[in-house]
């Protein structure tokens, strides 16, 4: 495992979600959680932005940037201790990570994978880092 991963996923003169992907189909990539909040009046840096997460992450594994392992990286906003209701709450969150299928063994016992994502106007930008957990994460 790497220490750190990145990733830039350019959007600026897109459209559509499936855009982002290339020959990779919407539902492989997003897990159903990711496309509901998506979907919910977000604009495409939204799509973008989980997209860079999940690159990410995946660079920070050492692994391929295929379809079946993009699943199975969940990016989606933590709830703080402020707002215990983020599918409700329209408030910024931070991004968290979940890992599953095959990849849920690839992380580090009593290590936590986090990401901090950044929009521009055309560019969506996610770092990595497997970091121990803190008393929030649980």
């Amino acid at each position: 495992m790497n220490r750190w991963g990145s990733a830039l996923v350019r959007f600026g003169d897109l459209s559509r979600p499936q855009e982002l992907l290339g020959q990779m189909a919407v539902d492989a990539v997003y897990t159903p959680a990711e496309r509901l909040r998506s979907n919910a009046g977000r604009t495409l840096q939204h799509w973008a932005g989980r997209l860079a997460g999940k690159y990410a992450v995946l660079r920070l594994l050492d692994l391929p940037a295929t379809a079946e392992l993009l699943g199975q990286v969940e990016v989606l906003p933590r709830p703080t201790p402020a707002c215990r209701q983020s599918t409700a709450c329209l408030d910024g969150h931070p991004p968290a990570v979940q890992l599953s299928g095959s990849l849920r063994a690839r992380a580090r016992s009593g290590e936590r994978i986090r990401i901090s994502l950044s929009h521009t106007d055309g560019h969506a930008l996610a770092v990595a880092v497997s970091a121990a957990r803190l008393p929030e994460d649980d």
